[in-house]
């Protein structure tokens, strides 16, 4: 199951719409924009974030807890999931 993990320190599990992956339409729409994928150090294909690939130019605040675990900046909605969770 994937996970939400909001700027505000908030998460919230999220299930894709067909129960299976989610679509590039909804990944977009929990980001709140164009996605990019941000792979995890030391977790080499089992868990990526995607988030908002503009949130510098959006001035997005900073995910601090995406941030710990991505061992980068992370800025917005950032979403965790496995691979095989999106299509």
């Amino acid at each position: 199951m994937a996970t939400l993990y909001a700027p505000s320190g908030r998460d919230t599990p999220c299930r894709p719409r067909n129960g299976r992956k989610f679509t590039l339409d909804e990944l977009q729409t929990l980001v709140g924009g164009y996605v990019e994928m941000v792979s995890i150090p030391g977790d080499v294909g089992r868990r990526v974030f995607f988030v908002d690939e503009d949130g510098r130019i959006k001035g997005l605040p900073a995910n601090v807890r995406a941030s710990h675990l991505a061992y980068r900046l992370l800025l917005g909605n950032a979403l965790l999931c496995s691979p095989k969770e999106v299509d």
